[in-house]
């Protein structure tokens, strides 16, 4: 019985693991951009998770919002302010926060956050 009992609590800490693992890859993904297909509509970053480096393609729909705060020109204000962008404006080696949805096997952006400009 011991031994079965430990077969059933491995199998149990595998699911576990396995869908915690799951989970964490619906939060936001952070990263380095490595490429832009504005044909494609699509954009690749470069992650690090958990020690682990990995390419994640990221599909842009046409409602998808790509944004970069900046502080505002005007006299006397402060603090930051939203600026709108492009697929094309983003560059290469930007490091970027995107809010996705998982759909249809791919990860869809719904936001886009300009972290930093390298």
């Amino acid at each position: 019985m011991t031994k079965a009992m430990s077969v059933i609590v491995m199998f149990v800490v595998v699911g576990v693991a396995s869908t915690a693992h799951t989970v964490a890859d619906e939060g936001p993904i952070s990263g380095e951009v490595k490429a832009i297909d504005a044909s494609g509509k699509t954009l690749t970053l470069r992650t690090t998770a958990q020690g682990k480096t990995r390419d994640v393609t990221i599909v842009l729909k046409p409602d998808s919002k790509i944004v970069k705060f900046a502080r505002p020109t005007e006299p006397g204000k402060t603090g930051f302010i939203e600026q709108p962008l492009a697929l094309a404006d983003l560059k290469a080696g930007w490091i970027v926060s995107v809010t996705t949805k998982h759909e249809g096997g791919n990860e869809v952006a719904e936001i886009i956050t300009v972290v930093m400009e390298r």
